[in-house]
């Protein structure tokens, strides 16, 4: 019993909470930036930037499950040049000109599953 209760709370410190996404979440014609909390399922910030000749320039970010970076050229004055841009970090989409690169694990995410690890093996090894 004490070695199952054991194991439950290392799995637990493992795992460590979850981690919101924040990015900024807006719609202007401008470089916008306003922070929000993203869903659970969002794994990504998105950016996508929009030049039209006869309306302006639109500038979108969001939070996303999914996101596939694009770069497109003006076909006709109408339909002007479009961008997505994708990242992972807190507020990375805050830049219209890089994205950031994927987030890394989480340096206590590591130190829990190192933790639960030696736990395992001094259950699996109790000589030790």
């Amino acid at each position: 019993m004490k070695t199952a209760l054991l194991l439950l709370v290392a799995l637990a410190v493992a795992a460590g909470p979850a981690h919101a996404l924040r990015c900024h979440v807006c719609s202007s014609s401008t470089n916008c930036e306003r922070a929000q909390n993203c869903a659970a399922s969002a794994r990504y910030c998105r950016t996508r930037t929009k030049l039209e000749p006869l309306t302006g320039n639109l500038v979108e970010k969001d939070c996303a499950e999914s996101c596939t970076p694009t770069h497109s050229l003006p076909g006709q004055v109408s339909s002007g040049a479009a961008a997505t841009l994708c990242c992972q970090d807190d507020l990375c989409n805050r830049s219209l000109q890089s994205s950031a690169p994927a987030r890394t694990p989480l340096p206590s995410t590591a130190l829990g599953l190192a933790l639960a690890l030696s736990l395992l093996a001094l259950i699996a090894v109790p000589s030790l």
